[in-house]
């Protein structure tokens, strides 16, 4: 009885830390999506607002060229953010899919190459979403800071595990002072969700290297 109860508590503890790890992880994405909504969105409205608001300028050719410039940027950053909130291709097409649209928005930005080992076959969508957030947010994180010219998404699903390796030609990091970074931080977080183990590689410009091993969920 006592081995019992002492297995049912640290399963209660598992849970309620797997818990707390997610409402980290959805907190943080709330902030970034705040200062997205504030500094881009809110900033781009009031330059809009200036303008609107000054009768002198209406018929300006300044003014029809700046307000037409900053609505389609409205529009992207609107849908950029809509898509933060919710890959809804991913429930609709699937991860690989939506991988591969990811990969295509990014391209002007960097060269990403997906490689599969093994036919992927389709997980549960919680699951997936999970994944997706890792590969995006690892994605953002080499964009941002890495220098990089190339990054490579490998995934292998196996009969028991799923291998996802995430890697960049880029200037590298000492991983333990970077772990406190939000990006790293998140993705730490999200691993840890998923039940799954990880390791980071990185050396001086030599780039690094992100790898999870998940075990297959029931």
């Amino acid at each position: 009885m006592k081995e019992r109860n002492l297995q049912y508590q640290q399963e209660i503890k598992h849970q309620k830390d797997i818990l707390k790890q997610q409402v980290e992880v959805q907190e943080s994405e709330r902030e970034r999506i705040a200062v997205l909504l504030h500094d881009d969105v809110g900033n781009r409205l009031n330059i809009l607002s200036v303008w609107l608001n000054n009768p002198d300028t209406w018929d300006s050719e300044r003014t029809k060229k700046i307000i037409s410039s900053q609505i389609p940027e409205l529009i992207d950053t609107t849908r950029n953010i809509s898509h933060s909130l919710y890959p809804v291709n991913l429930e609709r097409f699937g991860l690989i899919l939506t991988i591969e649209e990811l990969i295509a928005n990014i391209e002007l930005s960097l060269s990403v190459r997906l490689i599969l080992r093994h036919e992927y076959t389709q997980k549960d969508i919680v699951f997936e979403l999970q994944l997706y957030r890792i590969i995006q947010e690892f994605t953002s994180n080499v964009i941002k800071h890495s220098k990089t010219t190339e990054m490579l998404i490998h995934l292998r699903d196996s009969a028991d595990l799923l291998c996802v390796i995430l890697s960049d030609n880029g200037i590298g990091f000492k991983i333990d002072s970077s772990e406190r970074g939000m990006g790293l931080r998140n993705i730490a977080l999200r691993i840890k969700a998923l039940n799954a183990s990880y390791k980071w590689k990185s050396r001086k410009n030599n780039g690094c290297r992100l790898i999870i091993v998940i075990p297959k969920p029931s």
